[in-house]
């Protein structure tokens, strides 16, 4: 039995991954972003609700996946030049106009408090993610020093759930799973090298 998480807080040790086609998993290895300040996820869905005899006869629910805000400390170059918005140059770095978007992965860990006094690390994929050019200000108003943070906005579309044959998986109605972000702790198997890799989200079951 998992010990009952009381709190968490923080995150830390950011990486991204982005595809590769000779990779078993189909992404490259993960790429250490930078340190961190917050991870905002918000979901994008809504209910409708349909009318009939004066009365509500259903409601259906549109999941259109996850939004979020990346903030770190700076910007990582290297990922802005893989999300195709920087290029280096013969003399310098260069912003240039954004021509594609790039679908990768985004890992976090996150700290905790558990029922038995506990600090478990919590580690967390992002799947499907698409990101936008992060905003940049920079100010001295003050005599100490006014560190920046950096916004990077972040949609996720997310990947289908796998069953144990490798298809994709369906509920009892037919419909297929996705999976917008998973997290394990310490007490789930792979936990220890959860983050070396881009682990597929896969169902206990198979299911034609």
């Amino acid at each position: 039995m998992k010990d009952t998480v009381l709190s968490r807080f923080n995150v830390q040790n950011i990486k991204y991954a982005i595809p590769d086609a000779t990779a078993e998993n189909g992404w490259g290895k993960p790429v250490a972003y930078g340190t961190a300040t917050k991870m905002a996820l918000e979901t994008d869905s809504a209910v409708k609700k349909i009318y009939g005899d004066g009365r509500r006869i259903c409601s259906i629910v549109n999941d259109k996946g996850k939004t979020g805000t990346m903030t770190t400390n700076n910007i990582n170059d290297e990922y802005e030049i893989a999300m195709g918005r920087k290029m280096r140059l013969k003399n310098g770095l260069a912003d240039i106009k954004q021509q594609k978007n790039v679908v990768h992965c985004v890992y976090f860990e996150t700290c905790g408090v558990d029922d038995k006094g506990g600090m478990p690390i919590a580690k967390t994929w992002l799947y499907g993610v698409t990101s936008s050019r992060p905003s940049e200000s920079y100010d001295q108003n003050t005599d100490d020093i006014n560190e920046s943070t950096f916004d990077t906005p972040l949609e996720m579309e997310g990947v289908n759930l796998k069953g144990a044959d490798g298809k994709d998986y369906k509920d009892d109605k037919g419909n297929i799973i996705v999976v917008w972000q998973m997290t394990v702790t310490p007490d789930d198997e792979g936990y220890e090298t959860f983050g070396d890799e881009v682990v597929l989200p896969v169902a206990v079951d198979a299911q034609a």
